[in-house]
């Protein structure tokens, strides 16, 4: 009997003992568990509209016949995280109303924590306003959905009285002063239009050069062909590209660099986009105060065997291409600007980047001026290949404009090497101040 006590006491304080350290390790288990599922804090934007008003011409805070008015407001991003790809859409809640014309969507772009953006849409009021009242909605729209809470403002409307005077015994009308003389289209230097037709985007071409096997009296390289090969799969991975041309070592001959000119100049159409990238030797004469690219056929130091700056100028030219963006990654290849030129100022919005489309455009980043460049840098890339491919991987917006990508990309080099990229447009070869637009694909 007292065995069976005995027995039946073990087996209890076995069971006590097991179960405590189960407990235990239970709470060990989930402990771990929760260190380990702890998830990281996300940062995230948060948009507000603010200061919102509503002013006109003559004050009165009406929108009035033949008066261009305008809504202006501010965009603030109080939170931590980037608001990507802001937009601002405006809207009437009666979208039969007549006589009023508007930008209805109006891109932004990126707004950084604690950063704010002031917007303006001008309103343009015909003839045919009645009086009474509008009620715009005004949306902030963010890429990931993070959108501000809208907006509505009420805005009183008042109709066309015509004012007559009596000239030589007749009555005439008095048209207003704002109203439009001696064009077809009444929008037209406004750049308002509701219905505004879409960007008309046709091919983008890109002719990609690169050498390093060089021979005779040109050293060989070490980076080219590698930069030029990146640069093609960063163009063919994330924008909007339709033909890659390539010429990589012995095959970028001075007469097959001329070929693929001629190539484009006979293939590409008056809508179409051409990107030219070459990575190689360069040179400039003295005597003839010229640059020149060096082909990998070239063995000794004689302009013959070069393709010079004016042969580019003469196919960039001849390309009838709505926009050409040459990118020379070579010693003294700023020789290529001559002259003085001017470019349409920079503005982040959908307006711009149409401005800008609608124009052509002839221009040319280099890599330096009349200098020599670095061939060694960063990551198996020269200084200025290195963040040109950052750039153009960083960027998130939809459309990046050349003169975005070289403001991104100067003062890095600047800082990390000996030479001064340069961007311009190409003098005399048919630029209206226009700009070459690299298209996200994933937009």
């Amino acid at each position: 009997m007292k065995t069976k006590i005995l027995i039946i006491v073990l087996i209890l304080l076995a069971g006590y003992s097991y179960g405590q350290e189960k407990v235990i390790t239970g709470k060990s288990k989930v402990k771990k568990l929760f260190t380990e599922q702890e998830e990281e804090k996300i940062l995230l934007p948060i948009l507000e509209i603010k200061e919102q008003a509503f002013s006109d011409k003559n004050s009165n805070k009406i929108i009035d016949a033949y008066e261009t008015s305008e809504i202006t407001f501010k965009i603030v991003n109080s939170g931590e995280g980037l608001a990507s790809g802001v937009q601002v859409k405006l809207s009437l809640t009666n979208p039969e109303t007549k006589g009023l014309t508007y930008d209805e969507i109006v891109y932004i772009g990126d707004i950084k924590p604690n950063e704010s953006r002031d917007v303006a849409i001008p309103i343009l009021a015909s003839k045919d306003i009645q009086t009474g009242s509008v009620l715009f909605n005004i949306e902030i729209l963010e890429k990931n959905g993070l959108d501000a809470h809208p907006l509505a403002m009420r805005i009183e409307t008042q109709k066309y009285t015509p004012e007559v005077t009596v000239v030589e015994g007749i009555k005439q009308e008095v048209v207003p002063e704002t109203a439009y003389r001696g064009v077809g289209d009444p929008l037209k230097g406004l750049n308002v239009s509701r219905e505004r037709p879409e960007m008309i985007v046709g091919d983008y071409f890109a002719l990609i050069i690169g050498i390093d096997d060089y021979s005779g009296t040109w050293t060989p390289l070490r980076n080219a062909v590698g930069d030029a090969k990146a640069i093609k799969e960063m163009l063919e991975s994330k924008y909007k590209f339709d033909h890659f041309r390539t010429l990589y070592n012995r095959l970028a001959t001075r007469e097959n660099i001329i070929r693929e000119l001629e190539w484009l100049v006979r293939n590409v159409k008056e809508e179409d986009n051409v990107f030219i990238y070459y990575s190689g030797h360069g040179e400039f004469k003295s005597d003839y105060n010229k640059g020149y690219w060096v082909p990998a056929d070239a063995t000794e130091e004689s302009t013959y065997q070069y393709v010079s700056n004016n042969d580019l100028q003469t196919f960039l030219s001849s390309i009838k291409s709505k926009h050409t963006l040459l990118i020379s990654d070579a010693c003294f290849s700023g020789d290529i600007f001559r002259g003085k030129t001017i470019s349409i100022p920079f503005q982040d919005t959908e307006r711009y980047y149409r401005d800008v489309h609608a124009k052509l455009s002839r221009q040319a980043i280099t890599s330096g001026g009349i200098e020599p460049v670095m061939d060694g840098g960063r990551d198996g890339h020269s200084v200025f290949a290195y963040y040109l491919l950052k750039s153009l991987n960083n960027n998130n917006k939809r459309f990046f404009d050349a003169f975005s990508l070289y403001t991104d990309i100067r003062i890095p080099v600047v800082n990390n090497s000996t030479q001064s990229p340069i961007l311009q447009p190409i003098k005399n070869t048919g630029d209206e101040g226009g700009q070459f637009l690299f298209i996200r694909k994933d937009f």
